[in-house]
C-alpha cells in the first residue's frame, strides 16, 4: 500500500548541512504526520550519514547516474556551470516520477531554502505543481529551439515542485532521460528544460503554485511569512551575513543539525563579516557602558567617507550597507 507523502531533496556532499536544516525544518512544523523525507546523495561522510539518521522521518539513499548517461552529457553540453559531474546531479529532480511507485505525492525541494510553516496542504497543488520561472520563457531554458514545440510559452522553476501519482508517471520517467541526451548541446537549465517539454509532450496542464508561499526570494516583502524561502542566487543564508542576520530559523535550524554532529558550512564565505563584527562590537560596548557614543566617522575602503555612526541610528546604517560585497570598513 502507497504512503502518501515524500519530500525528495538531492545533494552532493556540500550540501549535507543545507538538506538537514530543510529536514529539521519540515520535522518542527509538520507534527503529527505521516511523511518521509528522502534524501538521494553521493558520497556522504559517515558523520553527516549518522547526523541524518537521528532526524526524523529521513530516508537516506545512495544516489548514482549511469556513468553511459554521464559520459553522453559531458561530451554534448555547452560550456556553463552545469558541465560537471557533480552539478549533472540536478538531474535528480527526475527522481520525484519513480517514487511515485510507492507514494501518492511527492514534492521536490531544493536544499537552499528555509522551511517556516506546515507544508502538508501543497498536495492540494498536484498532480503537477510548480512555479513559473517569470520572465523566463521554455525558450530561455535553451541555447537553441527545440522543434515540434512552443518555446515561448512562460517557463517553470524546479526549485519547489509537487507530483502525484495520477499523472503517467512510468512513461515520464525514462523519456526524461533520454530527451535530456538528446538534447544536452542546448541545456542551459538542464531539469528545468527538460521538465517544460514533458509538461508539453504529455499534455499536463501545470498548477502554478504561489511563490510568494512556496517558493519566496529573501528579498521580497512576503519572505517573513512564506511557507518555504528559496536562497536561489549567489548569494546564500551560509555565505552572505546579511541574509545570516535576516533569517535567524534558518541559523537555529543549523546549530541543532551541529548538535547531531554533521558538518558546519565554511564560515570564511560568509561576506561583509568586517561589517558583521563591527555590528557585533557595538552591541558589546552599548551593553558595558550606558553612555551615549561619540560620533565616529567610518570609511569605504579605508579612504571614502562613508557615514557618522551615533547610537540611535547605527544599526540601520548597518543594514543599509551590508549587502554590498565589496563592504570593507575601516574605523579613524
Amino acid at each position: 500500500m502507497k504512503k502518501n507523502l515524500a519530500f525528495l531533496l538531492g545533494i552532493t556532499p556540500n550540501l549535507a548541512f543545507a538538506a538537514g536544516n530543510v529536514a529539521l525544518g519540515i520535522n518542527k512544523y509538520m507534527t503529527d504526520q505521516e511523511y518521509d523525507i528522502v534524501i538521494y546523495y553521493t558520497d556522504l561522510a559517515d558523520h553527516d550519514i549518522e547526523a541524518f539518521q537521528k532526524i526524523p522521518h529521513v530516508v537516506l539513499k545512495q544516489f548514482n547516474l549511469p556513468e553511459d548517461f554521464i559520459t553522453q552529457m559531458l561530451e554534448k553540453m555547452p560550456e556553463g556551470r552545469f558541465k560537471s559531474r557533480s552539478h549533472l546531479n540536478c538531474f535528480a529532480h527526475f527522481e520525484v516520477f519513480p517514487l511515485l511507485e510507492s507514494y501518492k505525492n511527492v514534492v521536490w525541494i531544493d536544499a537552499d531554502t528555509c522551511v517556516q510553516g506546515d507544508l502538508s496542504d501543497i498536495t492540494a497543488l498536484g498532480p503537477f505543481g510548480v512555479s513559473p520561472d517569470t520572465p523566463w520563457s521554455v525558450g530561455d531554458q535553451f541555447s537553441a529551439p527545440v522543434n515540434g514545440y512552443n518555446m515561448k510559452k512562460e517557463g517553470y522553476c524546479t526549485a519547489v515542485m509537487i507530483v502525484n501519482d495520477t499523472l503517467p508517471y512510468q512513461k515520464i520517467y525514462p523519456w526524461l532521460y533520454e530527451k535530456a541526451v538528446q538534447y544536452a548541446d542546448r541545456l542551459v537549465n538542464p531539469d528545468q528544460a527538460i521538465l517544460a517539454l514533458a509538461i508539453e509532450a504529455f499534455n499536463i496542464e501545470p498548477t502554478l503554485i504561489d511563490v510568494n508561499v512556496w517558493q519566496c526570494l529573501p528579498y521580497k516583502e512576503s519572505a517573513p511569512t512564506a511557507k518555504i524561502v528559496h536562497f536561489g542566487t549567489g548569494r546564500k543564508v551560509w555565505n552572505d551575513a546579511h541574509l545570516t542576520a535576516s533569517f535567524p530559523e534558518w541559523y537555529r535550524n543549523h546549530l541543532m543539525w551541529l548538535s547531531l554532529g554533521g558538518s558546519d558550512f565554511s564560515h570564511q564565505a560568509i561576506q561583509c563579516k568586517n561589517a558583521f563584527n563591527l555590528l557585533k562590537e557595538f552591541d558589546r560596548l552599548k551593553a558595558r557602558q550606558n553612555v551615549p557614543f561619540k560620533s565616529k566617522k567610518y570609511y569605504l575602503f579605508g579612504f571614502l567617507p562613508l557615514f557618522k555612526i551615533k547610537q540611535k541610528y547605527y544599526k540601520s546604517h548597518y543594514f543599509l550597507f551590508s549587502h554590498l560585497p565589496i563592504l570593507k570598513i575601516k574605523r579613524k
